[in-house]
C-alpha cells in the first residue's frame, strides 16, 4: 500500500500555524450577513482572527467581502444543503481528525474520526455523498512510504460507505488490484457518479465509479485530482510535468465525450491543487507565494487570458450555486 513518491507540499504547509501565516493583517472587509448565491466559500489563511475560518464571498466579487462563520477548518465544501469541514482536535498530547458536516447556517450535524492529516474533500452537487482523503503514513505525497485513505460517506444515511480500496477496480474488463494503490482526489457528478484518481506503479490513473455497487473502472492514464465542470461535461485536473521527483503539475482539461486534452499554458507555475470550477469557463485554485500562505487564482479554460488573482488569503474554495 506504500510507496515512494515526491510532489510539492501544500496542505501541512498551509495547516502549520506558527511561521505560514501572511505577514499582513489581511484588510477583507466583512459582511454582516450570508451573500445571496451563487457563493465562493473558502478557508481563510490570513494573519488575524480569521485563520482557518470559513468564510463565505459572493461568487462575482469575492474582494468586496466575506461573512466570516464560526467554522475553523484545514477543508472545506459543501453541496446541496449540506457541508463537510477537514478539521482536528487535542486529545492529551494527542491530535485527532475529523470530517464534520454542518447545516446551512454552518451548525455541527455529525461527525465522523479519520485516520490522518486531512487532503481533499469534496460532496456531490445534491448534498447525498461526499468523500475525504488523508494521509496515512507520513504527511504528504512528498513522504517516504505515504499512504492516502479516501472514505465515501452516504451523508443521507449519515454513513460511511467505505475506503475506495475495498471497492472492486477493474481495468479492460478484468478486475485490477495491487498493494499499492493510493486513490485520492474524489469529483462528483450531479447523477451521484465518482471520478478519483488511482495511483498505483508509478502511474496516477483517473477511474470512474459507483459509490453504492462498490465499483471502479479505470479509464485513462496520468490524471490526478480530477474536478467535473458543472455543466458536467469536461474535467479539469493537474497534470504532471517532467519526472515524478520534480513535484510540477499545470492544469489541463479532458472533454469526456472526445477524451481530447487541453492544457491550460497560460498558467506557468505549478499547480498541486484539486482546482474548483467558478462557472464552465472558469477554474480557481490556491498558489502559495512568499507574501502569504495562500491566495486563489482563475483562469480561463479556452486559454484565452492570463491566471487573475481573485482572493488573497485564502484557499480550499468552494463554489455554492
Amino acid at each position: 500500500m506504500t510507496r515512494t513518491l515526491a510532489a510539492f507540499v501544500v496542505l501541512i504547509v498551509l495547516a502549520a500555524a506558527g511561521c505560514q501565516r501572511s505577514r499582513e493583517v489581511a484588510t477583507r472587509p466583512r459582511l454582516p450577513s450570508l451573500p445571496a448565491r451563487p457563493q465562493l466559500m473558502f478557508v481563510s489563511v490570513a494573519s488575524d482572527d480569521t485563520f482557518h475560518k470559513v468564510e463565505v464571498a459572493g461568487l462575482r466579487k469575492p474582494g468586496s467581502g466575506a461573512f466570516v462563520t464560526n467554522l475553523s477548518c484545514l477543508r472545506v465544501y459543501s453541496g446541496g444543503d449540506i457541508g463537510i469541514c477537514l478539521t482536528s482536535s487535542t486529545n492529551g498530547s494527542k491530535t485527532e481528525w475529523w470530517a464534520e458536516l454542518f447545516d446551512t447556517q454552518f451548525r455541527p450535524l455529525q461527525r465522523f474520526p479519520l485516520s490522518g492529516e486531512p487532503s481533499r474533500v469534496r460532496v456531490s452537487p445534491d448534498g447525498r455523498l461526499a468523500a475525504a482523503t488523508v494521509f496515512e503514513n507520513g504527511h504528504s505525497y512528498a513522504e517516504h512510504g505515504f499512504s492516502t485513505r479516501t472514505t465515501l460517506y452516504d451523508l443521507t444515511a449519515r454513513a460511511s460507505l467505505g475506503d475506495l480500496e475495498q471497492f472492486e477496480t477493474r481495468r479492460n474488463n478484468k478486475t485490477f488490484k495491487e498493494v499499492d494503490f493510493n486513490f485520492w482526489g474524489v469529483t462528483f457528478a450531479r447523477d451521484g457518479t465518482l471520478y478519483a484518481t488511482l495511483d498505483t506503479g508509478g502511474v496516477s490513473y483517473l477511474v470512474r465509479g459507483d459509490a453504492h455497487k462498490k465499483t471502479l473502472e479505470v479509464l485513462r492514464p496520468n490524471v490526478e485530482c480530477p474536478s467535473l465542470s458543472p455543466d458536467n461535461s469536461r474535467i479539469a485536473f493537474k497534470k504532471r510535468v517532467g519526472a515524478r521527483s520534480l513535484g510540477w503539475w499545470q492544469i489541463a482539461v479532458l472533454n469526456l465525450n472526445t477524451m481530447s486534452e487541453t492544457v491550460l499554458n497560460n498558467e506557468t507555475r505549478s499547480v498541486d491543487d484539486q482546482v474548483e470550477w467558478l462557472d464552465d469557463q472558469h477554474v480557481v485554485y490556491h498558489l502559495t507565494n512568499g507574501a502569504t500562505a495562500a491566495d486563489l487564482w482563475s483562469l480561463a479554460v479556452d486559454n484565452s487570458s492570463p491566471p487573475d488573482l481573485l482572493l488573497q488569503s485564502a484557499y480550499s474554495p468552494a463554489v455554492i450555486r
